[in-house]
């Protein structure tokens, strides 16, 4: 897949900008707070709708501005192109693709893939369960339809069992009703959850032997909050917490509270691995995503790389290059030029949300 052009409106401090990507790899260079950020943030937007910095749209408005609009033409290898515009209004997000309204947003997920290299993802390993759990779920929503769909059933009826709970007397027919329509979706969910890991453990370990040359062997481990494996579990389980949810006037227990353990050499990667392990762990497991949206997608994802590559030592960073194609396209940003002899870099400077081609000194 191939991000031609980007037009962005009112897109956190990008007024108005557009960009037409020429050539596999192109750089955005510039001072920090500049914009560099921003802009891969909407092109990674395309995948799941989900961005890598925040779980709040209006955060990605323009401050007194109503609403900000993005705009993509992709290609696809032996597909042609596509046009798909993003709207972010009122917390909500409208996406139309080829001029005709998505309606079903599981459809469009993972269509136009792109993977987002950060310098925050040393978080997954020593941050919140939350953080993991969403770098989970927007793997899974961008590979799957029928996750996605579970997983939107399953936070629909978990909301609106939360709101129940907080009734001073709720009736226990009700509770009911929202126990039988969350126990199907959370089963569906854990399921997938667990298979998932299976199949993304391969992909990680081959990754991070490429990038690390080491031959620890890096795990993804499941740790279920609750062990929900059919519905007739989850309603069991539901009624034994039913006293304690109402005291607490929340769900305590379900997927909602899952957990991913990042092993490496069979210990805990938070607590024993050294800065650079955790480095390379988060950049395989980015490569490990990258190969599942491929399988998923038949097309090579969009690789978007913010601020990460200048903090590899040259032997990681040459394993890097190792991992992604010649001829994939990568977006980078970074405060320094980069080295000429990694790839023809076309070079962008990023000045207050602007961008101009950029001239030598």
């Amino acid at each position: 897949m191939e991000l031609r052009q980007l037009n962005a409106e009112n897109f956190r401090n990008i007024p108005l900008v557009s960009l037409r990507f020429e050539g596999a790899s192109t750089f955005l260079l510039g001072r920090n707070g500049q914009g560099k950020s921003n802009l891969l943030e909407a092109a990674g937007l395309i995948t799941a709708l989900r961005s890598f910095r925040t779980s709040e749209t209006r955060a990605m408005v323009r401050y007194g501005e109503k609403q900000a609009r993005v705009y993509y033409v992709c290609e696809r290898e032996g597909e042609g192109t596509s046009e798909i515009t993003l709207t972010l209004s009122g917390g909500k997000k409208q996406v139309s693709c080829d001029d005709e309204q998505v309606h079903r947003l599981g459809d469009f997920l993972g269509r136009f893939p792109s993977v987002t290299l950060a310098a925050e993802d040393i978080q997954l390993v020593r941050g919140s369960p939350g953080l993991r759990r969403r770098f989970l779920d927007i793997t899974l929503s961008a590979t799957s339809t029928d996750y996605f769909e579970a997983l939107r059933r399953y936070h629909r009826a978990l909301k609106e069992r939360n709101q129940l709970l907080k009734l001073r007397s709720p009736r226990e027919a009700e509770l009911l009703a929202f126990d039988k329509a969350l126990a199907p979706a959370a089963v569906t969910v854990c399921r997938f959850r667990a298979e998932a890991l299976a199949k993304l453990n391969t992909q990680l370990a081959e990754a991070y032997a490429t990038v690390s040359e080491s031959a620890e062997t890096p795990e993804l481990r499941y740790r279920a909050n609750a062990e929900w494996s059919d519905e007739e579990a989850v309603l069991r389980a539901l009624h034994d917490d039913r006293s304690a949810d109402l005291a607490l006037k929340t769900t305590r227990h379900g997927p909602h509270r899952d957990d991913l353990g990042f092993v490496l050499a069979g210990r805990a990667a938070r607590e024993y691995a050294s800065d650079g392990q955790q480095r390379s762990y988060v950049i395989a497991l980015r490569l490990a995503q990258m190969v599942c949206f491929q399988k998923a997608s038949g097309v090579a994802p969009v690789v978007l790389a913010d601020d990460v590559l200048g903090e590899l030592d040259p032997q990681r960073r040459r394993a890097f290059w190792r991992a992604v194609s010649p001829d994939q396209q990568v977006i980078a940003t970074g405060t320094e030029p980069p080295p000429g002899d990694e790839r023809d870099w076309s070079v962008l400077e990023v000045s207050a949300g602007s961008f101009q081609p950029h001239t030598e000194a």
